[in-house]
């Protein structure tokens, strides 16, 4: 009778660790990973806007210099990690997002 009982309770613990496992971390990271880019994003488009109030005389390559420049030094401070497209691809979305907001010309 123990033997069985013992044999129920592992098999109910190695099913407890299989969905940990393969349900709940998966999740767990994702949900990490998406905190991190609403925390990037957020800082992007501070970044893009302060640029365009301080720097609103430089040209566009210039001011897009400077936020790059920012951005990397924030993203190191934070130790998050992102790649050189997805960096250009949020700030490239956060001028088009401002430029909407301002109803400014938008190039398709």
């Amino acid at each position: 009778m123990n033997e069985i009982v013992f044999e129920i309770l592992r098999l109910l613990v190695l099913l407890a660790v299989f969905v940990v496992t393969c349900y709940l971390l998966p999740l767990i990271k994702s949900k990490i990973g998406q905190d991190k880019l609403e925390e990037v994003t957020k800082w992007v488009n501070a970044a893009v806007l302060m640029a365009q109030q301080v720097y609103y005389a430089q040209t566009g390559a210039e001011r897009k210099s400077i936020v790059v420049d920012l951005m990397k030094d924030i993203l190191i401070a934070k130790n998050i990690s992102i790649s050189d497209k997805q960096l250009d691809l949020l700030i490239e979305a956060a001028v088009k997002a401002m430029r909407i907001q301002e109803g400014g010309n938008i190039k398709q």
